[in-house]
């Protein structure tokens, strides 16, 4: 199945090789997808025409119908609405596919899998948090945080300002705003999916319209498909099963040129030669497989629903990117109504020098 529009503004989890600051993800990708300065406007194909005033009502009362009945379908209004925290965690393995160069005439193309694990906190109606923990591809751990507070979003800890010149020592005022707002972006959207894929239930903080698209292939299932579109460019499409209603997935379409990741893994460090010479098959490789710029449909899926308290809540997110699978989470619990500190939503850190 496949929903093209324009190119969606919206913050991805993090390329593996060259920053671990975003999920997945969920971040929890192998790939970095920029997020224009808000002052700006969103390039890509050309948005198809609106159509007529009464069409685009008959739209948005159809989605608002189909997102009551998916509530209804996860547990109802009633259980639903005594909801006021619902914590979870989990983990996760990320798979990434990277080319390894050995030597300069040794080049192997290899897969591997990146465990880590999430915690989720929902303080509803408008908070809520997310910390991530992984490793990267050379085995270095990380770990932060993403915060939702009303209107308010950031990452803690917050991430280094991100130079937009050819330079990247020079940063300046305009390159920190940017960073700023990449990270409140990324947590508001990040954590969107997860809202409504659990408990169809949209940030307050980060409203967006909703309009219906009809009826589309989700693999083997039938599914109506709601098109989400909010500030900043963020545009998705929501998935319900076309029998049940029950949520099954968030698509998300965009076009990037995401390229290869290539990593030197040899043994020779000690042969100055030898190295230069990898490092230089290295950027050959690098140069020699260099993409376009392309579409891809980026689907988390939620599944296995188990009854918690009365709502029917998804144990496992799968994420797929043009049909491969990229990460899967297995959630090991949910609690809903537990306890959760106010300070945990506290915020946002000062950012770094």
């Amino acid at each position: 199945m496949s929903v093209h529009h324009r190119d969606t503004a919206w913050q991805s989890r993090n390329h593996i090789d060259r920053c671990c600051f975003f999920s997945p993800a969920v971040i929890l990708l192998v790939f970095w997808l920029a997020i224009p300065n808000p002052s700006e406007a969103q390039t890509g194909s050309p948005k198809p025409p609106p159509p007529p005033m009464a069409a685009r009502e008959d739209e948005t009362a159809r989605a608002k119908e189909l997102i009551k009945l998916a509530r209804a379908s996860i547990g109802g209004e009633e259980s639903l609405s005594k909801i006021r925290t619902l914590t979870a965690s989990g983990k996760y393995n990320r798979f990434v596919k990277y080319v390894s160069v050995q030597s300069p005439k040794k080049v192997e193309e290899k897969r591997k899998s990146l465990s880590g694990k999430m915690e989720f906190e929902f303080s509803l109606p408008d908070k809520f948090r997310r910390r991530v923990t992984g490793e990267t591809l050379r085995g270095f751990g990380y770990s932060f945080a993403q915060v939702v507070n009303g209107a308010q979003a950031w990452r803690d800890p917050p991430m280094r300002p991100m130079s937009s010149y050819s330079d990247r020592r020079v940063i300046d005022v305009g390159d920190v705003a940017r960073t700023e707002f990449i990270q409140a972006t990324g947590a508001k959207q990040e954590l969107t999916y997860f809202s409504l894929g659990w408990l169809m239930f949209p940030l307050p903080g980060y409203p967006f319209e909703m309009s219906y698209l009809g009826l589309y292939r989700a693999g083997s299932e039938n599914a109506h498909a709601i098109n989400a579109e909010g500030e900043s460019g963020f545009r998705f499409i929501v998935l319900l099963d076309a029998m049940t209603y029950t949520p099954l997935a968030m698509m998300i379409s965009f076009v990037e040129n995401i390229q290869p990741t290539i990593m030197v893994e040899s043994a020779g460090f000690f042969d100055r030669r030898f190295m230069r010479e990898t490092y230089a098959r290295a950027r050959a490789e690098r140069k020699a497989r260099e993409k376009p710029a392309q579409q891809y449909e980026m689907l988390i899926r939620f599944s296995d629903r188990r009854p918690v308290d009365g709502v029917l809540l998804p144990f496992r997110v799968t994420t797929t990117l043009n049909g491969e699978v990229i990460e899967e989470m297995t959630i090991s619990e949910f609690e809903i109504n537990r306890p959760i500190n106010p300070k945990r939503f506290a915020g946002p850190p000062e950012p770094k020098d």
